[in-house]
């Protein structure tokens, strides 16, 4: 979607952050906005994984208005 001038928000795991930043910067996306999510997500229990959510809607939304800001 960066590609075709649309905004666009990567979501990772703190675990992949690192090399989801080398990989839009690979890619001639360095500015890419990443939404990062606690990592190991699978173990958490349903009220932990509903407050992730929340919060990564929150910081996708934020990313969201700043990328389509540009």
């Amino acid at each position: 979607m960066a590609k075709r001038g649309k905004a666009a928000v990567t979501i990772c795991s703190t675990a992949f952050k690192t090399l989801g930043h080398a990989q839009a910067s690979a890619l001639g996306k360095k500015d890419l906005p990443i939404a990062v999510m606690p990592h190991p997500f699978g173990l958490r229990k349903r009220d932990e994984v509903r407050a992730i959510a929340e919060k990564c809607a929150d910081d996708i939304a934020q990313l969201m208005t700043k990328t389509g800001s540009k």
